[in-house]
């Protein structure tokens, strides 16, 4: 992404000195299409978060499954009370950070999915590969959200 206050230095005619000068940017990003069109660059952050996001709801999806699994057999095999205790408040503590990343996921999912809508064509001739990407994970997050929790 193109920032502008990123330097780079030059050589000066007089002798050989250096003075800063802004960076050119990138013609084109490894993503394909203009480096400064802001909407591929948004596109490419909003993915960049949605998939982020989507990583952590099925690791604390499967974290959640693997302690209650752990509380289960402490309890079938007779386990004293202050280690079930102990293990009911992991439990407690996996189920607590599901409802922030679902919450934060479904915010993402509906920014994506607006941005995929209204700028439907241009972000297709844009870069056809990113658009369906995008696609893609906005289905697989929306079905991670109805399955889970």
């Amino acid at each position: 992404m193109y920032c502008p206050h990123i330097f780079k230095t030059q050589a000066n005619e007089n002798g050989g000195e250096t003075k800063p000068q802004l960076k050119e940017p990138n013609q084109h990003s490894p993503t394909g299409g203009s480096a400064s069109d802001p909407r591929l660059e948004q596109l490419i952050v909003y993915r960049a978060l949605l998939k982020h996001l989507l990583h952590q709801k099925i690791h604390y999806d499967w974290e959640l499954q693997l302690e209650e699994q752990r509380l289960e057999r402490f309890r079938h095999e007779g386990l004293n009370e202050k280690r079930l205790k102990v293990q009911e408040r992991v439990v407690i503590k996996a189920q607590a950070m599901l409802p922030g990343i679902v919450y934060k996921m479904r915010n993402e999912v509906d920014r994506l999915q607006r941005m995929l809508d209204i700028h439907q064509q241009q972000l297709r001739q844009l870069n056809q590969t990113l658009y369906e990407q995008c696609q893609q994970l906005v289905k697989d997050s929306k079905q991670s959200l109805d399955d889970g929790p």
